[in-house]
């Protein structure tokens, strides 16, 4: 316990984790919290070119957006991953070739069914 007197505070278990894995020249970066997580898909170190999030609201469809950069791809993508992992989802990305965008889908969905639990 932290504190003084009669004020204390517990530490709390930590709920973050983080994985990495490459397929085909791409390197994935994902950092788990409690509702939700951070996926970094390039080709190099972790650098932000472009970023999007996006929230599954059932029965609504996910909501999501691309708060900066010019891969489009990353929104779609956070939707889908939303709706998959009832989570809200964050992508940061370098510019992948347009051959890679489905392949890296394909291998983080395959990630997040055998490696990858979300609660």
């Amino acid at each position: 316990m932290l504190g003084t007197g009669t004020e204390a505070l517990e530490r709390c278990p930590t709920t973050m984790s983080t994985h990495t894995f490459t397929a085909m020249g791409v390197y994935f970066h994902v950092i788990k919290m409690k509702q939700s997580f951070i996926l970094w898909i390039g080709h190099e170190e972790p650098k932000i070119e472009s970023l999007s999030t996006a929230i599954s609201l059932p029965p609504r469809p996910p909501a999501g957006s691309k708060l900066m950069g010019n891969a489009d791809w990353t929104t779609t993508f956070a939707k889908k991953l939303s709706v998959k992992t009832k989570h809200q989802v964050f992508i940061f990305a370098d510019e992948l070739e347009p051959d890679e965008v489905p392949l890296s889908e394909k291998v983080v969905f395959q990630k997040l069914s055998t490696d990858l639990t979300y609660s």
